[in-house]
């Protein structure tokens, strides 16, 4: 058969069909990619969403949940048991200390035992020589030192006076050496009497995920109080997330859309807060509302309204209006929220605080999870960065490349040694703390005209410390002075000590 007797092959109908269905799926595909693109830049103005528990969100993030779930946020609330249980509390005991102006000093006026599958805190009486045993329900903590609680019949979760300290390996009275009143069984018992120790109506916000307290009493004897779950859950950072489940489980082109918006144009995802694609304020809120203890005591009410994420009515998502309103007044003791004499933040409730005071936060973006792992909350972000180390020069290099390139001039110490990291001089332990029932100190995150002998100078050593003095015990805080001067001038003047004001040197 020649060519031009062949008759043109048609489609045959199957490819046609195949054809036609190609067009419509991509076309359908398009139009519903579209839409879920569009959508999902407009979840910010709909978050009204609930809480459904960490362990949904383990359900697609499992690395996450993975890191999450062996973290101290995640096991921070337990049942007592044998897995959670760190105190001792097979022959456990505390004696008052002899110096203790208590009659009873140097006696045994609590015991800690198991009975029928229970721990128990047992006080001495006040009044009888007898031992009152209160039967342990949740215990809080175990890295540093664990917390125990025991419900009254009111409904309300009382703190024990008593903390167990994993470094000293005993226990003892945590508020007592805190707010440095006299050791004695009176005021072990006065521990369980103050407001504040009704637990799940002050410290549980911050150790469970949405706490809510639907019922109490002026005298926080009596409460009704619920929560979604115990710990500190994904939902503590994220928010609420039902809505967030429901978007990405409805369609798997929500999940592209949301992940072409995620990650090409840096878009916070449907329905939950992602602190990293968030402005700086609301990120930083999300830490602040747990570590910022010295805003908590001014704005109790504040707290218990914030809510990461997206604003919904009743609820606020951005605390930084409130970050540096409480004032640095020098020399302040309130227990945790301690500030130096120089008006620098002391106490370890002051951590957060000293970090908001730094340039380092006004005036650029450092953020809290820069260094600090959220999801594994004691790891590192990146290798080495939370200790004075070639990694953390690198990191404040970023931004201070002029002093990085030659960091032994800057810091007139020779590179690699202790005072050539920028952490030696910059974040010196200047911030007390009794996690583990001893007086240690922890970095300061104020990265703020320092060093300063003068201020000690000024002050005193032990009112207002100062990062040369850390490492050179063998000189004065004057002589000290006279070298910093020299190398890079004198200190600027501040304000009188006796003028009561807030010492502005940020």
């Amino acid at each position: 058969m020649s060519r031009k007797d062949r008759k043109p092959v048609r489609a045959r109908p199957a490819r046609r069909h195949l054809r036609w269905f190609a067009t419509v799926l991509f076309s359908v595909l398009l139009v519903g990619g579209a839409w879920s693109w569009w959508q999902a830049g407009q979840f910010e103005h709909r978050f009204d969403a609930d809480y459904v528990g960490s362990a949904v969100c383990g359900n697609c993030h499992t690395i996450m949940h993975g890191q999450w779930q062996a973290s101290p946020h995640a096991n921070m609330v337990r049942r007592p048991d044998a897995g959670s249980v760190v105190g001792d509390f097979t022959e456990g005991e505390f004696r008052l200390p002899e110096d203790s102006p208590d009659p009873l000093a140097g006696e045994v006026v609590a015991r800690m035992f198991q009975q029928d599958g229970r721990y128990y805190m047992a006080l001495r009486h006040p009044e009888r020589a007898e031992f009152v045993g209160f039967p342990i329900r949740q215990v809080v903590g175990y890295q540093y030192r664990q917390e125990y609680l025991f419900q009254e019949d009111g409904g309300v979760l009382r703190r024990l006076p008593l903390q167990w300290s994993t470094e000293r390996q005993e226990y003892f009275p945590y508020w007592n050496l805190q707010e440095g009143s006299a050791q004695t069984l009176d005021d072990l018992w006065a521990q369980m009497q103050s407001v504040n120790s009704a637990w799940n109506l002050y410290c549980a916000r911050c150790h469970v995920v949405n706490l809510e307290i639907h019922e109490r009493n002026a005298a926080h004897t009596e409460a009704r109080v619920s929560w979604q779950e115990t710990g500190i859950g994904c939902e503590s950072c994220h928010g609420p997330g039902s809505l967030h489940v429901a978007y990405m489980e409805s369609s798997p082109i929500n999940r592209l859309a949301m992940f072409a918006r995620n990650h090409f144009e840096g878009k916070p995802v449907a329905y939950v807060a992602n602190a990293d694609k968030l402005p700086k304020e609301q990120a930083m809120s999300v830490c602040a509302r747990c570590h910022g203890a010295d805003i908590f005591g001014a704005h109790q009410d504040i707290y218990r309204l914030y809510e990461p994420g997206y604003s919904r009515s009743g609820r606020i998502n951005d605390l930084s209006g409130y970050f540096r309103q409480a004032p640095l007044t020098p020399g302040r003791t309130s227990p945790t929220i301690e500030v130096w004499q120089n008006g620098r933040p002391r106490g370890i409730g002051m951590l957060f605080r000293s970090l908001i005071e730094s340039a380092c936060y006004q005036e650029a973006e450092v953020r809290c999870y820069d260094c600090h792992n959220p999801h594994q909350n004691k790891a590192e972000a990146v290798p080495g960065i939370l200790t004075a180390s070639e990694t953390s020069n690198a990191y404040c290099g970023q931004c201070h490349g002029d002093i990085a390139r030659d960091p032994g001039a800057h810091s007139r110490h020779s590179a690699g040694g202790p005072g050539s990291f920028c952490y030696d001089c910059h974040m010196p332990r200047h911030i007390t703390k009794l996690n583990t029932g001893i007086w240690q100190r922890a970095r300061t995150h104020e990265m703020s005209s320092l060093p300063n002998p003068e201020d000690s100078v000024r002050f005193g050593l032990d009112q207002a410390p100062n990062a040369c003095s850390d490492c050179h015990e063998d000189l004065t805080p004057q002589e000290l002075l006279e070298i910093r001067t020299r190398w890079w001038g004198a200190p600027e003047a501040g304000p009188a000590p006796d003028e009561g004001e807030v010492l502005a040197r940020y």
